[in-house]
């Protein structure tokens, strides 16, 4: 094999930087000079196990690293054209650097080959084969086509081993499963489930204390079931005492509410004969008004009456007087009456003597006993009539001395009644006072009536706002009574749950 290729490759590896694989990125250099080196030399520099084909398929490089995972020499490989079997050991076996210098441009058409770097036409693959020692070897190779210009000049395949990253990774996968498995188990409530696993040093040892967490998380899990069991069964009885409790609560809110409908209702009757109360109240204040009225009324009627009983009083008193001076001249004319009868006696007298002179005298005595007639007839005339004056007078009398009784009786019950209207207007000034001041308290209970009133008002409508919110509160504890209930319900599946849970530990 020329050095041209060679030269070629190490132009390739001119700046070397590590691939994300593990490989090496070509450095900018195009230009590299021939070097006579050997092409293990050259490619051990990769840090993988690595070759090169040429464009007619043939190994042009193989270094150490190839060497030791294939156990085929670098003498026995370069120039050969059987890959698979160099590679291998089976002839049939498809390499990934034969199929990139087939279909350089579209390798990733292929099956199980990716395009890795589009940029860099760089492919991968994975695969499982058995390395020089007869063991498993989990390999990742990329392959990239080698190019002058634009013609193909060869094939760069890196294998990086990746055995112990797969056997890792099924560590892992095996304590994953464990742990998959512990948690099944708890979760369908095997509390006495734990992790187990070898360690054989291929996982973190970190991962080691996930499985160390989630036994201790079951341990945790399995005290916490039982601590859930009894605390469940405290829940419960409280709860089964809390619904007890509702349902007093319910049966009160209930005779409260009925209560206060009662209440409401005798409030609103009680309310319209308040309104009554205060209308009476008010026609009552009217009335005390009109009461007052009048016994300004009698007190000015009373202190006339006063006054003219007074006028009365001393009227009588003249009359008495008067009635009495009459009396007293009716004595004197008695007595002149009684002067006249004795002279009309003694006139009487003086005339049957002259009639018994003239009777002497014969005719000289006829005319002085005409005249002594005539005096006669006058003088009975005159006793007549003063008969008659002394029965009128004595009549007179009579009446007078009843008039000077009946006036004298009249002006004592006139001074009676006097003394009686002064009683009766001092009486009355008493009432008249009772009335003011029952008119002040009518008055001031006619206000209270009506603040009174509107009290009984507000309170009806207290009493309906408290009703209400009492039917609110119902409802209220009819939710908390629904609630109780529910969380019997769930604190009885929890129960069960938690028996089943550690009836499975106990199992």
């Amino acid at each position: 094999m020329s050095l041209g290729i060679l030269s070629r490759v190490r132009s390739w590896f001119g700046e070397e930087t590590p691939l994300p694989d593990g490989g090496i990125v070509a450095g900018s250099a195009t230009d590299a000079p021939d070097l006579n080196v050997d092409d293990d030399v050259l490619l051990d520099g990769v840090g993988l196990p690595a070759f090169v084909l040429d464009e007619q398929g043939r190994i042009a490089a193989w270094n150490a690293g190839v060497e030791s995972l294939t156990g085929t020499s670098a003498a026995d490989a370069l120039g050969r054209r059987d890959l698979g079997e160099t590679f291998y050991g089976n002839a049939a076996a498809r390499v990934l650097a034969g199929q990139v210098l087939d279909n350089p441009r579209d390798a990733a058409s292929l099956d199980d080959v990716e395009l890795d770097d589009p940029d860099r036409l760089l492919y991968a693959a994975e695969e499982t084969f058995a390395d020089a020692n007869g063991d498993d070897c989990h390999a990742r190779h990329t392959a990239m086509p080698l190019y002058e210009g634009d013609e193909l000049v060869g094939v760069l395949q890196t294998v990086r081993n990746r055995t112990t990253e797969v056997e890792r990774h099924r560590e892992v996968a095996a304590l994953v499963s464990e742990v998959e498995s512990t948690l099944t188990q708890l979760s369908q409530g095997n509390l006495d489930a734990r992790a187990t696993i070898d360690d054989s040093g291929a996982v973190d040892d970190q991962l080691y204390l996930v499985v160390d967490a989630v036994n201790e998380t079951a341990r945790n899990l399995s005290t916490l079931a039982s601590n859930v069991e009894d605390e469940t069964e405290t829940a419960t009885a409280a709860v089964t005492r809390a619904a007890s409790a509702a349902d007093a609560i319910v049966e009160n809110v209930d005779e409260q509410r009925d209560l206060l409908d009662e209440g409401a209702t005798q409030m609103q009757q009680f309310s319209a004969t308040m309104e009554e109360v205060a209308a009476t109240a008010d026609e009552v204040d009217t009335a005390a008004t009109e009461a007052r009225q009048a016994t300004a009324e009698g007190r000015e009627a009373n202190s006339e009456a006063r006054e003219a009983t007074e006028s009365v009083v001393t009227m009588g008193d003249e009359l008495v007087d008067r009635v009495t001076e009459l009396g007293g001249r009716m004595d004197d004319i008695e007595a002149v009456v009684e002067v006249i009868s004795e002279v009309a006696e003694q006139t009487n007298l003086l005339a049957l003597n002259a009639n018994i002179e003239a009777a002497r005298a014969g005719e000289d005595g006829d005319g002085f006993a005409v005249v002594a007639e005539e005096v006669k007839s006058l003088a009975d005339e005159t006793r007549q009539h003063t008969e008659d004056i002394t029965a009128q007078i004595e009549n007179i009398q009579s009446q007078t001395d009843e008039a000077v009784h009946a006036a004298t009786e009249s002006n004592d019950r006139i001074e009676h009644a006097d003394e009686r209207i002064s009683e009766m207007l001092a009486a009355f000034e008493e009432i008249a006072a009772s009335i003011d001041t029952a008119a002040d308290g009518v008055a001031e209970v006619s206000r209270a009536t009506d603040e009174q009133a509107e009290a009984v008002e507000e309170l009806t409508a207290t009493i309906e706002d408290v009703r209400d919110r009492t039917v609110e509160t119902e409802g209220a504890v009819d939710s908390i009574v629904a609630a109780t209930d529910e969380s019997t319900q769930a604190l009885s599946s929890l129960a069960t749950e938690v028996e089943e849970l550690t009836g499975s530990r106990s199992a």
